[in-house]
């Protein structure tokens, strides 16, 4: 991706309106994300700072993240030294992607202090440092004896800049660029801080390579995704080829749209991979469960055979003993019938045994049928946690984890006994013409939301023959926009949501009953009205959500 240091210089003065800003609060989101809501002129922003190897970036964001309830111990130190603290000022490193935040503000000996947070945006070398005024180390993200880059990441040690000969860009001449002798993008970027190699190669589209370059730093911004020769995503603060995606009014805007999907999509699959796994092995389990149960069921049914062959047995008790199998009259076939023996024993036991396989036959069928249809039931649920855990949030798969551990698929973690479990799930509340709209992204959720949040004449939305959110519409009187409404949440968050055309039932609440013998995620429901709808994720993300 091209976070470069050009792209960071164009990227600073947005960060202007934060100067004088005070830190508010210290989210974490992520292992290696944190979100800032600083203070400034009346008016709070929320500043994202991603130190993953993946997604490591720096910018003003709108969009809502999910935060752990317990934070780590790093983000509570965070909170200790730079809460309430004003940022006096923001300044880039030279032409590096390293961005320092100088601070301001009273210890707690109540001590007016001065302290820096320094960020580092280098991809997989991505650090958060932060250091008193003398730049000795309080605290590191990434702790590292000695870097790539031959300086100490630890705490106590002296914070060093990286060093570098490369020149920086912006405080070059054009004259002072050509004295550099550069004769190809890669000396470009051998030569100049903060090119990336992307931005070099589009300079030397032109002859006069060099000028073209100066004046591609001195280009107005224009935030911009495209496609580029491989067909994939890049961004740049102007397009670097002609196959334009989009615009946006400002760095931050284009950041903010480019990560926040695909960076939170990584950090649930962190989070529900290994929990995608053990559902998918326990689907298998019980795959293997029903094959080997109905080969039983099977043999079961020759139960009649058995009994066949012990009654014509008993008839020819004379029969020559301790012969492997034997010949006689099947009185019920009027044909011949070749009997197995087993050798040991004499007819009449051989005869006793064929009565007892029939007896187990007989006795094991209803048995198998009742494990079969069980390890059937166990699989719709797993199949339904399998999609859930594809299309959750980070805190919606730890509901489910919980719900695999009650149910106890999952052992108990020690340090989870004395948590205190949630009073309530942590389901969706939407508003459309003042009504809160429910919706359920798990079986806890939808569990809570329809036998226990729900009013008996409020209405109740889901999906037509297939996995998804239970919505609940907390009226008693539906319009068609909440109908149409409700109708698309229940369509976009179930297996169907990418379809068109998808049919929707809903009803009252008191019209839904549990399946006895099922969880009670499962439902059966009467009186129901259908609705086709094409899921629309445009419509969703107009509506309000109540916090």
């Amino acid at each position: 991706m091209s976070f470069d240091g050009v792209f960071l210089h164009k990227l600073l003065p947005e960060f202007s309106k934060l100067k004088s800003g005070r830190i508010t609060k210290i989210m974490e989101s992520g292992d290696t994300d944190f979100i800032f809501t600083i203070r400034a002129n009346h008016i709070n922003y929320a500043l994202m700072i991603s130190l993953s190897s993946d997604f490591a970036r720096i910018h003003l964001t709108t969009k809502s993240y999910d935060y752990p309830a317990t934070p780590k111990s790093l983000t509570m130190f965070f909170r200790k030294h730079m809460e309430g603290y004003f940022i006096e000022d923001i300044k880039q490193h030279n032409n590096d992607r390293i961005i320092t935040f100088q601070l301001a503000g009273y210890n707690e000996m109540k001590d007016y202090t001065h302290k820096y947070l320094i960020c580092e945006i280098m991809g997989r070398y991505s650090n958060l440092i932060l250091t008193d005024d003398t730049y000795q180390i309080l605290e590191v993200l990434k702790k590292d004896g000695v870097t790539e880059f031959g300086r100490t990441m630890l705490p106590n040690a002296i914070y060093e800049y990286p060093k570098t000969e490369k020149r920086n860009p912006f405080t070059l001449t054009l004259d002072d660029i050509r004295n550099l002798q550069i004769t190809s993008p890669k000396e470009l970027c051998q030569k100049i801080e903060g090119i990336s190699l992307a931005f070099a190669q589009y300079s030397f589209l032109e002859n006069d390579y060099i000028k073209y370059f100066y004046s591609l730093l001195k280009q107005d911004i224009q935030p911009s995704i495209f496609s580029t020769t491989s067909e994939k995503k890049d961004f740049y603060y102007f397009p670097l080829t002609s196959s334009l995606l989009n615009t946006y009014s400002s760095l931050s805007e284009l950041l903010d749209e480019y990560y926040y999907e695909a960076d939170n999509q990584a950090k649930i699959k962190l989070k529900t991979n290994d929990l995608l796994t053990f559902v998918q092995k326990q689907i298998n389990k019980n795959e293997k469960k029903i094959t080997k149960l109905t080969k039983e069921l099977m043999e079961s049914s020759l139960a009649e055979d058995y009994k066949i062959k012990g009654d014509l047995l008993l008839s020819y008790p004379n029969l020559k003993a301790k012969e492997s199998k034997v010949s006689v009259w099947n009185y019920y076939t009027n044909e011949p019938c070749v009997i197995d023996l087993d050798a040991k024993y004499d007819i009449i036991t051989n005869s006793q045994k064929y009565y007892k396989k029939y007896q187990k036959a007989k006795t094991s069928i209803h048995y198998i049928e009742q494990q079969i249809q069980q390890a059937k039931s166990e699989i719709d649920y797993l199949t339904l946690l399998s999609f859930q855990l594809q299309n959750c949030s980070i805190n919606d798969a730890l509901e489910i984890r919980q719900e695999l551990t009650d149910n106890k698929y999952l052992l108990q973690k020690q340090n989870q006994h004395n948590n205190k479990r949630k009073s309530k799930p942590n389901y969706s509340t939407y508003l459309l013409e003042d009504v809160e709209l429910f919706v359920g992204k798990n079986n806890l959720q939808n569990e809570y939301i329809t036998h226990k949040l729900a009013k008996s004449n409020t209405y109740w939305f889901h999906v037509q023959n297939g996995s998804g959110s239970h919505v609940v519409v907390n009226t008693e009187h539906l319009t068609e926009s909440l109908i149409r409404t409700a109708a698309n949440l229940a369509a976009y968050f179930s297996s169907l949501g990418q379809s068109s055309s998808v049919p929707v039932d809903y009803t009252q609440v008191k019209n839904i009953k549990k399946i006895p013998g099922k969880r009670a995620c499962f439902v059966t429901y009467t009186k129901q009205k259908t609705i086709y709808i094409d899921p629309d994720k445009t419509i969703l993300e107009s509506l309000r959500i109540k916090k």
